[in-house]
């Protein structure tokens, strides 16, 4: 696709933040090739929004919510959101413990028997094709599916979700709306 932009005559900046230091740098991308004037000077006032969003959405849980143990399913494989992604990082800024670790990488591909022994407290699914979610085997077996902790993002919320950039602080929002929802 990239190539026929370019053969047409289109500047084309590709970019695929994982993290949110690479959502930051992204922003500085986007600014210069935008030409705005003092592009970093713009993509740092950005940044602040966005860092002050996240944590407005922190400070909105309530305590009952932090400290719950999240798997985070980006899509169907299961695909998982881990501590070291974008969404892993948000999680953590919401106070929360993402059940796979950064070790795995940013959006590792589980075995479904992963998640059944990290028998996480809470289950977020980030992915369209899920609706209605269809449970993995074993997963009936796990405290959250039982106790109905499960939050499967509607199509609006997980296009916010699972996509880094600029809507980090609403995709924040929903995240700790769930937690708030599911905690116990």
């Amino acid at each position: 696709a990239r190539e026929r932009l370019e053969a047409l005559g289109l500047t084309v900046l590709e970019l695929e933040p994982r993290t949110q230091a690479d959502v930051r740098r992204m922003l500085g991308h986007v600014a210069r090739a935008l030409h705005l004037p003092d592009p970093q000077g713009a993509a740092d006032r950005l940044w602040r929004e966005i860092d002050a969003g996240v944590q407005a959405a922190a400070q909105s849980l309530p305590p009952q919510a932090r400290g719950a143990r999240v798997y985070f399913e980006v899509s169907r494989g299961p695909y998982a959101a881990g501590a070291a992604s974008f969404i892993g990082e948000t999680l953590a800024r919401l106070g929360v413990q993402n059940v796979v670790g950064a070790e795995l990488g940013p959006f590792p591909r589980l075995n479904p028997e992963y998640v059944v022994r990290a028998n996480p407290g809470v289950i977020m699914v980030g992915n369209r094709s899920m609706q209605p979610m269809v449970m993995y085997p074993g997963w009936q077996g796990m405290a959250a599916v039982r106790e109905q902790r499960v939050c499967v993002f509607d199509p609006v919320e997980s296009d916010v979700v699972v996509r880094p950039g600029p809507r980090l602080p609403e995709a924040a929002r929903i995240m700790a709306r769930c937690l708030a929802e599911t905690a116990r």
